[in-house]
């Protein structure tokens, strides 16, 4: 047994001293790795290069060498090299990276080396690097936004602009030295896809920066609208949406902004106008006439009680957007839907004046029972129609059956009610339903 723990720990103090020696025996590796790499192009021997080159990079010896961090550079420039080069030729199919962030990782590690080296000549080297590097940069960000990984765009952009700050302040050659166009540009996407991680701190100077360079482009308006939204400062949100309205009024994106605001303002008169401006921009787009059709609907609901006139005339807008909408897109299931919830809705407010009739048992009182229960069921009759082909479009829509439950009720099918409320346990079951009750009818 002494034997056996002696040699265990000899065994232990060995690799303890491999580890001790990992950084430097790393580097070595990653070297001899990437010199094989250049005279071959055998990216197996890259691949070694970049995993040594990372374990070497975290040993504190390692840290202090600017030579280190300019043959990280290298390695890390190749991958992204590589990286780019099966990304234009793989024809859609999925491209990993040997590793994630590459480029940025490779301009970290050369603007290190540069700040390490006291020679001019490590700094030259650093320099020519990033210059070289700088395409490939934004390469690396254009396919994180193809991606959808706008956490590593974000990190990207928000590198390419950097490496051009510091090639400008230390005479190197920057390629986008007098293209301010270019250089904006880096900066909005690297705002952009910040905005989509929902960064918003991020974000925020990026886009403030180009507004105050008087960047011509609406979709700075949009971004500081967004990131002020994010932030819960609808005040100043507001404001540059407005700013942005006023200076590019033919603007969609602004325009569908400007809509989100006003709906979360809850500002639904003024509302309705910006909702018929989008629609006569993309006239196609079925989401607006339903949007606009819910507008309606909702001021609807607000003057029922109090002005039954503009109610009547709120209903119809309602009714006439959503069957606009269904002209586009025939078989939208949502479309369908919102038509029978309007009278079926309708119908159950009605329903509360019903009960308060039944406790008038005069003749007259029974008589006024007796029509406005007759109009109640024309309501729940116009309804069922809709819900019904809601139902045959998607089966498995809980709102559609509990309506489709309640009509089959007021009208005694119980059968076709039981039925209902049997696909509605289904449905609390976790189950899909396929087949539509009302199929071949």
């Amino acid at each position: 047994m002494r034997n056996f723990m002696l040699s265990a720990l000899v065994a232990i103090f060995a690799v303890s001293a491999a580890f001790a020696q990992s950084g430097e025996d790393a580097l070595k590796n990653a070297s001899k790795s990437y010199s094989k790499y250049s005279s071959s192009n055998d990216v197996m021997e890259l691949q070694s290069a970049v995993d040594n080159i990372s374990v070497a990079l975290e040993d504190s010896q390692v840290q202090s060498d600017y030579e280190a961090y300019l043959e990280a550079g290298n390695i890390y420039a190749a991958a992204v090299n590589e990286y780019v080069k099966q990304r234009s030729i793989s024809a859609g199919e999925t491209v990993e990276p040997m590793v994630a962030g590459a480029a940025s990782k490779a301009a970290e590690a050369y603007m290190k080396a540069y700040n390490l080296s006291e020679k001019r000549r490590g700094q030259k080297d650093a320099l020519e690097g990033l210059e070289n590097l700088q395409a490939n940069i934004s390469n690396e960000g254009i396919y994180a936004i193809q991606d959808q990984k706008y956490a590593d765009s974000y990190k990207a952009f928000n590198t390419s602009v950097s490496v051009h700050d510091f090639l400008t302040e230390n005479d190197g050659d920057s390629a986008m030295e007098g293209n301010d166009e270019k250089l904006n540009e880096e900066r909005y996407y690297a705002a952009l896809s910040a905005v989509l991680a929902e960064d918003f701190a991020a974000a925020e100077p990026l886009f403030i920066s180009l507004y105050e360079s008087n960047y011509d482009d609406a979709s700075i308006y949009d971004g500081l609208f967004k990131v002020y939204s994010g932030k819960d400062d609808m005040e100043t949100a507001g404001k540059y949406l407005q700013e942005g309205r006023e200076k590019y009024p033919d603007n969609t994106q602004l325009l569908f902004s400007e809509i989100n605001y006003y709906l979360a303002e809850g500002r639904l008169d003024e509302l309705t106008d910006k909702l018929q401006q989008a629609i006569d921009a993309e006239p196609e787009n079925v989401s607006l006439y339903a949007t606009l059709g819910q507008v309606y609907e909702q001021l609807y609901n607000k003057q029922r009680e109090t002005n039954p006139e503009s109610a009547t005339e709120y209903f119809e807008k309602a009714k006439t957007n959503y069957e606009k909408g269904l002209e586009v897109a025939p078989e939208e299931a949502s479309l369908i839907y919102s038509l029978g919830a309007l009278y079926f809705n309708r119908a159950a407010k009605m329903t509360e004046q019903l009960v308060e009739l039944s406790n008038d048992l005069s003749k007259e009182g029974q008589a006024k029972y007796e029509a406005l229960e007759a109009e109640i069921n024309s309501e729940f009759d116009q309804a069922f129609p809709y819900f019904q082909k809601a139902e045959q479009t998607d089966p498995s829509n809980r709102n559609t059956l509990i309506a489709l439950k309640e009509i089959f009720a007021r009208r005694d099918d119980f059968e076709a009610s039981s039925e209902m409320k049997a696909r509605l346990d289904r449905l609390e079951n976790g189950e899909t339903i396929e087949t539509s009750y009302f199929e071949g009818q």
